[in-house]
Protein backbone atom coordinates (compact mmCIF):
# COMPACT_ATOMS: atom_id res chain seq x y z
CA UNK A 1 0.00 0.00 0.00
CA UNK A 2 1.85 3.17 -0.87
CA UNK A 3 2.07 5.48 2.26
CA UNK A 4 0.24 8.46 0.41
CA UNK A 5 -2.90 7.14 0.96
CA UNK A 6 -2.76 5.95 4.40
CA UNK A 7 -4.89 8.14 6.39
CA UNK A 8 -5.82 10.23 3.99
CA UNK A 9 -9.00 8.89 2.26
CA UNK A 10 -12.76 8.51 3.50
CA UNK A 11 -14.89 10.67 4.11
CA UNK A 12 -12.55 14.09 5.06
CA UNK A 13 -11.07 13.45 1.57
CA UNK A 14 -14.34 12.57 -0.50
CA UNK A 15 -15.69 16.12 1.13
CA UNK A 16 -12.42 17.92 0.54
CA UNK A 17 -12.08 16.67 -3.28
CA UNK A 18 -15.92 17.51 -3.63
CA UNK A 19 -15.19 20.61 -2.81
CA UNK A 20 -11.76 21.25 -4.98
CA UNK A 21 -14.14 20.35 -7.89
CA UNK A 22 -16.70 22.96 -7.04
CA UNK A 23 -13.88 25.67 -6.29
CA UNK A 24 -12.25 24.92 -9.53
CA UNK A 25 -15.10 25.17 -11.99
CA UNK A 26 -15.28 21.89 -13.09
CA UNK A 27 -19.44 21.18 -13.62
CA UNK A 28 -18.60 18.90 -16.81
CA UNK A 29 -15.71 16.92 -18.20
CA UNK A 30 -14.96 18.28 -21.45
CA UNK A 31 -12.76 15.37 -22.57
CA UNK A 32 -14.67 13.86 -26.04
CA UNK A 33 -11.70 14.18 -28.51
CA UNK A 34 -12.08 15.25 -32.21
CA UNK A 35 -11.79 12.60 -34.07
CA UNK A 36 -14.69 10.37 -36.84
CA UNK A 37 -17.92 10.77 -35.17
CA UNK A 38 -19.12 7.64 -33.51
CA UNK A 39 -20.50 4.30 -35.38
CA UNK A 40 -24.06 3.96 -35.42
CA UNK A 41 -25.24 2.78 -32.74
CA UNK A 42 -22.23 4.90 -30.51
CA UNK A 43 -24.04 8.12 -29.41
CA UNK A 44 -24.99 7.91 -26.26
CA UNK A 45 -28.89 8.02 -26.19
CA UNK A 46 -31.06 10.03 -23.75
CA UNK A 47 -32.86 6.85 -22.89
CA UNK A 48 -29.80 5.88 -21.07
CA UNK A 49 -30.74 7.32 -18.42
CA UNK A 50 -31.99 5.33 -15.68
CA UNK A 51 -31.90 7.69 -12.76
CA UNK A 52 -33.82 6.40 -9.59
CA UNK A 53 -36.24 8.54 -7.15
CA UNK A 54 -34.27 9.53 -4.07
CA UNK A 55 -35.71 6.49 -1.10
CA UNK A 56 -37.72 8.58 1.10
CA UNK A 57 -38.67 11.45 -0.84
CA UNK A 58 -42.30 11.04 -0.82
CA UNK A 59 -43.08 10.45 3.15
CA UNK A 60 -40.92 13.49 3.45
CA UNK A 61 -43.42 15.50 1.70
CA UNK A 62 -46.18 13.76 2.67
CA UNK A 63 -45.13 14.90 6.72
CA UNK A 64 -44.27 18.19 5.72
CA UNK A 65 -47.98 18.64 4.53
CA UNK A 66 -49.78 16.89 6.75
CA UNK A 67 -48.55 17.87 10.42
CA UNK A 68 -50.30 14.74 12.06
CA UNK A 69 -48.39 12.40 9.98
CA UNK A 70 -45.68 10.78 11.22
CA UNK A 71 -41.89 12.18 11.31
CA UNK A 72 -40.00 10.61 8.77
CA UNK A 73 -37.83 8.07 9.84
CA UNK A 74 -34.05 8.81 9.37
CA UNK A 75 -32.28 6.78 6.68
CA UNK A 76 -30.95 3.23 7.32
CA UNK A 77 -26.78 3.59 8.10
CA UNK A 78 -25.74 1.38 5.18
CA UNK A 79 -24.52 -1.67 5.86
CA UNK A 80 -22.51 -3.68 3.66
CA UNK A 81 -18.11 -4.15 3.28
CA UNK A 82 -15.51 -1.01 3.85
CA UNK A 83 -12.00 -1.36 2.21
CA UNK A 84 -8.58 0.01 3.62
CA UNK A 85 -6.59 2.88 1.46
CA UNK A 86 -5.44 0.57 -1.47
CA UNK A 87 -4.51 2.00 -5.43
CA UNK A 88 -6.89 0.90 -7.68
CA UNK A 89 -4.88 -0.72 -10.80
CA UNK A 90 -7.79 -2.28 -13.23
CA UNK A 91 -10.79 -2.01 -13.82
CA UNK A 92 -13.37 -4.96 -15.66
CA UNK A 93 -16.91 -4.94 -16.59
CA UNK A 94 -17.44 -7.73 -18.72
CA UNK A 95 -20.74 -6.53 -19.62
CA UNK A 96 -19.70 -4.02 -21.84
CA UNK A 97 -16.28 -5.64 -22.57
CA UNK A 98 -14.14 -3.42 -20.78
CA UNK A 99 -10.96 -4.34 -19.23
CA UNK A 100 -8.64 -1.28 -18.51
CA UNK A 101 -5.55 -1.20 -16.21
CA UNK A 102 -6.10 2.63 -14.60
CA UNK A 103 -3.83 5.48 -14.79
CA UNK A 104 -3.67 8.02 -11.52
CA UNK A 105 -5.18 11.53 -12.77
CA UNK A 106 -3.84 14.48 -11.06
CA UNK A 107 -4.51 18.15 -11.37
CA UNK A 108 -3.55 20.62 -14.56
CA UNK A 109 -1.63 23.85 -14.30
CA UNK A 110 -5.49 25.19 -14.55
CA UNK A 111 -6.33 22.99 -11.58
CA UNK A 112 -8.88 20.86 -13.29
CA UNK A 113 -8.77 17.03 -13.08
CA UNK A 114 -6.48 15.59 -15.69
CA UNK A 115 -7.95 13.37 -18.57
CA UNK A 116 -6.17 10.22 -19.83
CA UNK A 117 -4.45 10.14 -22.99
CA UNK A 118 -6.12 10.34 -26.13
CA UNK A 119 -4.50 7.58 -28.51
CA UNK A 120 -6.00 4.69 -29.47
CA UNK A 121 -6.22 2.15 -26.65
CA UNK A 122 -5.78 4.20 -23.89
CA UNK A 123 -6.70 3.08 -20.42
CA UNK A 124 -9.06 4.75 -18.01
CA UNK A 125 -7.74 6.44 -15.01
CA UNK A 126 -8.50 6.62 -11.60
CA UNK A 127 -8.61 10.65 -9.91
CA UNK A 128 -5.86 9.56 -7.02
CA UNK A 129 -7.57 12.88 -4.81
CA UNK A 130 -10.78 11.04 -4.65
CA UNK A 131 -11.25 7.82 -2.50
CA UNK A 132 -9.62 4.78 -3.20
CA UNK A 133 -12.40 2.53 -5.21
CA UNK A 134 -13.74 0.77 -1.85
CA UNK A 135 -13.04 3.27 0.75
CA UNK A 136 -15.95 5.29 2.41
CA UNK A 137 -16.71 8.11 -0.24
CA UNK A 138 -17.17 8.35 -3.88
CA UNK A 139 -14.48 7.35 -6.21
CA UNK A 140 -14.23 8.44 -9.55
CA UNK A 141 -12.96 7.01 -12.58
CA UNK A 142 -12.66 8.88 -15.73
CA UNK A 143 -12.39 7.15 -19.31
CA UNK A 144 -12.80 8.02 -23.10
CA UNK A 145 -15.55 7.21 -25.15
CA UNK A 146 -13.54 7.97 -28.49
CA UNK A 147 -9.87 8.00 -29.24
CA UNK A 148 -8.23 10.57 -31.69
CA UNK A 149 -7.91 8.22 -34.70
CA UNK A 150 -11.50 6.51 -34.41
CA UNK A 151 -14.85 6.53 -32.51
CA UNK A 152 -13.82 3.53 -30.10
CA UNK A 153 -12.79 4.91 -26.52
CA UNK A 154 -12.73 2.67 -23.54
CA UNK A 155 -16.14 4.03 -22.17
CA UNK A 156 -17.61 4.04 -25.82
CA UNK A 157 -19.96 1.16 -24.54
CA UNK A 158 -20.55 3.23 -21.20
CA UNK A 159 -24.14 4.16 -21.68
CA UNK A 160 -24.75 0.40 -21.90
CA UNK A 161 -24.65 -0.29 -18.14
CA UNK A 162 -27.85 -0.88 -16.60
CA UNK A 163 -28.53 -1.32 -12.57
CA UNK A 164 -27.87 -4.02 -11.12
CA UNK A 165 -25.30 -5.27 -13.29
CA UNK A 166 -21.55 -5.75 -11.88
CA UNK A 167 -17.95 -4.55 -12.25
CA UNK A 168 -14.51 -4.59 -10.68
CA UNK A 169 -11.39 -2.82 -9.62
CA UNK A 170 -8.65 -4.67 -8.87
CA UNK A 171 -6.33 -2.88 -6.06
CA UNK A 172 -2.85 -3.45 -5.34
CA UNK A 173 -3.53 -4.84 -2.04
CA UNK A 174 -4.87 -8.23 -4.23
CA UNK A 175 -8.26 -7.53 -3.47
CA UNK A 176 -11.10 -7.43 -5.95
CA UNK A 177 -13.60 -4.61 -5.12
CA UNK A 178 -16.92 -5.75 -6.97
CA UNK A 179 -19.08 -3.03 -7.18
CA UNK A 180 -23.19 -3.18 -8.45
CA UNK A 181 -24.86 -0.16 -10.64
CA UNK A 182 -27.35 2.01 -8.86
CA UNK A 183 -28.30 4.09 -11.99
CA UNK A 184 -27.12 5.70 -15.34
CA UNK A 185 -27.67 9.54 -15.85
CA UNK A 186 -26.74 11.45 -19.05
CA UNK A 187 -25.89 15.23 -17.81
CA UNK A 188 -25.92 18.49 -20.74
CA UNK A 189 -22.55 19.78 -19.65
CA UNK A 190 -24.07 22.93 -19.24
CA UNK A 191 -26.28 21.68 -16.56
CA UNK A 192 -23.67 19.24 -15.07
CA UNK A 193 -25.16 18.86 -11.10
CA UNK A 194 -21.50 18.75 -9.71
CA UNK A 195 -22.90 18.70 -5.97
CA UNK A 196 -24.70 15.67 -6.79
CA UNK A 197 -21.86 13.61 -8.72
CA UNK A 198 -19.28 14.14 -6.39
CA UNK A 199 -20.71 14.96 -3.05
CA UNK A 200 -19.78 12.78 0.04
CA UNK A 201 -21.12 9.44 0.67
CA UNK A 202 -21.57 7.23 3.76
CA UNK A 203 -20.54 4.06 1.90
CA UNK A 204 -18.02 3.12 -0.37
CA UNK A 205 -19.07 4.20 -4.22
CA UNK A 206 -17.92 4.65 -7.27
CA UNK A 207 -18.28 6.71 -10.23
CA UNK A 208 -17.68 6.06 -13.75
CA UNK A 209 -17.58 8.82 -16.15
CA UNK A 210 -17.22 10.00 -19.86
CA UNK A 211 -18.84 11.92 -22.44
CA UNK A 212 -21.48 11.32 -24.92
CA UNK A 213 -24.19 13.11 -27.03
CA UNK A 214 -22.05 13.45 -30.43
CA UNK A 215 -23.15 17.01 -32.59
CA UNK A 216 -21.99 15.95 -36.51
CA UNK A 217 -22.12 19.39 -36.50
CA UNK A 218 -19.65 21.06 -34.49
CA UNK A 219 -17.95 17.57 -33.87
CA UNK A 220 -17.98 18.13 -29.88
CA UNK A 221 -19.80 15.65 -27.56
CA UNK A 222 -22.29 17.69 -25.59
CA UNK A 223 -23.19 15.36 -22.84
CA UNK A 224 -21.50 13.73 -19.95
CA UNK A 225 -22.77 10.14 -19.28
CA UNK A 226 -22.35 9.11 -15.03
CA UNK A 227 -22.67 5.33 -13.77
CA UNK A 228 -23.04 5.40 -10.12
CA UNK A 229 -22.35 2.02 -8.03
CA UNK A 230 -21.55 1.02 -4.90
CA UNK A 231 -19.28 -1.45 -3.19
CA UNK A 232 -21.44 -4.94 -2.99
CA UNK A 233 -18.57 -7.65 -2.23
CA UNK A 234 -15.07 -8.18 -2.28
CA UNK A 235 -12.88 -10.98 -3.01
CA UNK A 236 -8.65 -12.30 -3.06
CA UNK A 237 -7.35 -10.77 -7.01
Amino acid sequence: MSSDLKGRRGRTLASAAAALLLAGGITALGFGLHAEPPAPGGDTPASASAAAPSPGTASATTAAADPAAPAALPPAQPSGPVLAASLPVSLDVPSIGVSSPLLQLGKQANGEVQTPPGEPGSPAGWYKDSPAPGQTGSAVILGHVNSTKNPIGVFYRLHELTPGQKFTVTRTDHTAAVFTVDKVDVYHKAGFPTVEVYQNADRPEIRLITCGGYDPATGEYLDNTVVYAHLTATHPA
